[in-house]
């Protein structure tokens, strides 16, 4: 009993008990692997502004490129575009992400949210480099250069994955003068904040599934399945087959709302992770819509249409909603009313992004 008490006692002063600074089962990134994991992230946002660079030199005007991006055809210099609307989307993730993660304890997280959606976005162009219309129109060094862009970003994705699995420690009991936020455990979100995130991601994932099952049965699976891997559908050397690209957002938006349920503490870094390309799909499918004036002849629009539109705003407001409700971290209103959790020393009081 006087053990226990003492035990206690230490606790509320946020001093580690003789078993060490290191005995809660939270955990979070070592410097070393917050370092890398941000210097990884760096390195795909340079290799997608590179590419981007690559088109802007291309292109007869720079809104070429955006509206290539958009679904419009216009014609590059040489005949070859790189990029597509994955390149900018990814270009801004990855940097909101290497900011981030360099002071959020939910680093890893967002390393592995961040590693896993590269690789499912860039495997496809490692057999679509193979397509006649590849080997046939473009010329050997361009090949070998995207081919090398890709195996590089696979392996940083890995690599990603790899350093928020094994490059974790515990997190240190107490507090000190010399601890960080970001030392601190990751933050769950809110009971409604988790509920609400839950259901705009499965709701989204349903959306996307429903428009892929929709494209199977009306063009038939010898032709979805070109769309799917990127045989003979492709524009650029980049792009993602469009039917990959919804099955593999529809995969992390569905696993984003049963982490989101179950309140779990890497639920926040990949709702919002997963709220980028989501918010990249829309609102490119929006500037073609403007651009072709199915905005101002909307209720013209066969019924199809305008559900394609229709998603397409969804999209972007569950994407925000997401965002918003992912906002708020479990504790911040204790600490805001002088609660319980606004004790020093407890990790309610300093738990951080």
């Amino acid at each position: 009993m006087l053990r226990r008490r003492a035990y206690q006692s230490r606790t509320a002063l946020g001093q580690p008990h003789r078993g060490g600074p290191y005995m809660s089962q939270d955990r979070t990134l070592t410097p070393g692997a917050r370092r890398a994991g941000v210097a990884l992230l760096a390195a795909l946002a340079a290799l997608d502004l590179a590419w981007i660079v690559r088109d802007f030199g291309q292109a007869a005007d720079v809104t070429d490129a955006w509206w290539m991006w958009s679904g419009l055809i216009f014609r590059a210099q040489d005949g070859i575009w790189a990029t597509s609307f994955v390149e900018p989307t990814l270009l801004v993730l990855c940097t909101v992400c290497a900011v981030t993660a360099a002071v959020s304890s939910a680093a890893s997280g967002i390393l592995a949210s961040a590693g896993a959606l590269t690789i499912l976005l860039r495997v496809p162009t490692l057999w679509n480099l193979n397509a006649s219309w590849v080997q046939g129109g473009v010329s050997d060094g361009l090949r070998i250069m995207v081919l090398v862009s890709v195996i590089t970003m696979l392996v940083a994705g890995a690599a990603l994955i790899v350093l928020a699995v094994a490059g974790r420690r515990p997190v240190r009991t107490g507090s000190g003068s010399t601890r960080s936020t970001r030392d601190e455990p990751p933050a769950r979100p809110t009971p409604a904040g988790g509920v609400a995130a839950g259901l705009l991601l499965a709701a989204v994932a349903a959306v996307l599934v429903s428009w892929e099952i929709h494209a199977a049965g009306k063009q038939g699976w010898e032709l979805y399945s070109g769309h799917f891997t990127g045989d003979r559908s492709l524009a650029t050397l980049l792009a993602v087959p469009e039917s990959w690209y919804g099955c593999a957002l529809a995969l992390v938006t569905l696993c984003g709302s049963v982490a989101a349920f179950a309140r779990s503490p890497h639920s926040r870094p990949l709702g919002m992770t997963v709220s980028g390309p989501l918010l990249g799909l829309a609102l490119f499918r929006l500037s073609f819509a403007a651009k072709a004036g199915l905005l101002t002849g909307f209720g013209e629009l066969g019924a199809r249409d305008q559900l394609w539109l229709a998603t397409a705003v969804f999209e972007i407001l569950a994407a925000l909603g997401t965002l918003l409700a992912l906002a708020a971290r479990d504790g911040d209103a204790d600490r805001g009313s002088g609660g319980p959790g606004a004790q020093s020393g407890t990790p309610r009081a300093s738990s951080s992004a």
